[in-house]
């Protein structure tokens, strides 16, 4: 079993030209697949002010591939939207995710779009499988390849079990102040708002809404800490990177 991560430049989709309209917004893809020439996508937004829905909304359904685009639920408090997309790609353009699943390629967690690019970690049972995979990527798009290796099972799956973990355990306070922050850039580079822009936005001290952070903070990287003692790619023989 190998762990393969990328990112890709997706020639002609919808993600790599949304850097042009929207280049501060970060999209996930929940899901996409296609059923007889038509690709059904679902991506979630965060942070985006409702009054940008209805512009990126009628962006996405004009996009060249695009045949529709819809709003499905904005949380208006989180600033998150869910958005389904129905388009009709051709042989060049065709989903990511169909090229993956074909070569028996599997997401470990959904891909992201950001600066143009889509965001890829995914298990493939043989480099064979990677190889084919790569080559038909790269009919598509700019591959950048970030790692290749061979991952311990047994220590993933332990250590996601402990951040879930570590996650559930945060208070509602907790994870109702952490995940604004995480929304509204608290921990962008540079930082998009600050303590105070956040406090405001919970109608609490800045002491207060630091505490729930700094606790939150505590619970989920004493969670991740183990994962710190491992070697990295590199460090397992894996390329840095290629570019493509």
């Amino acid at each position: 079993m190998l762990e393969y991560t990328f990112s890709i430049k997706h020639h002609g989709c919808w993600t790599a030209d949304l850097v042009e309209s929207y280049p501060d917004l970060r999209a996930t893809i929940i899901y996409s697949y296609r059923i007889a020439g038509t690709s059904i996508t679902m991506i979630e937004t965060a942070g985006i002010d409702e009054s940008l829905l209805d512009g990126l909304v009628e962006w996405l359904g004009s996009h060249a591939v695009m045949n529709s685009s819809q709003l499905v639920t904005y949380d208006e408090t989180r600033r998150k939207a869910f958005i389904s997309l129905a388009g009709d790609y051709d042989t060049d353009t065709e989903p990511v995710l169909n090229v993956l699943l074909r070569n028996d390629c599997f997401p470990t967690i959904p891909a992201t779009v950001a600066n143009g690019r889509e965001h890829w970690s995914v298990l493939a049972s043989s480099h064979e499988r990677v190889s084919t995979a790569h080559d038909e990527l790269r009919e598509i798009g700019s591959v950048n390849v970030d790692s290749l290796c061979s991952p311990d099972l047994d220590a993933l799956l332990t250590d996601l079990t402990g951040i879930k973990q570590a996650v559930q355990e945060l208070s509602p306070r907790q994870l109702e102040v952490l995940s604004r922050a995480i929304e509204e850039g608290y921990y962008d580079s540079p930082r998009s708002c600050n303590i105070e822009e956040l406090a405001a936005l919970d109608d609490a001290n800045t002491s207060t809404v630091g505490e729930h952070l700094r606790r939150s903070e505590a619970k989920i990287l004493q969670a991740v800490a183990p994962m710190l003692d491992r070697p990295t790619p590199e460090a397992r023989g894996a390329p840095r990177r290629q570019r493509n």
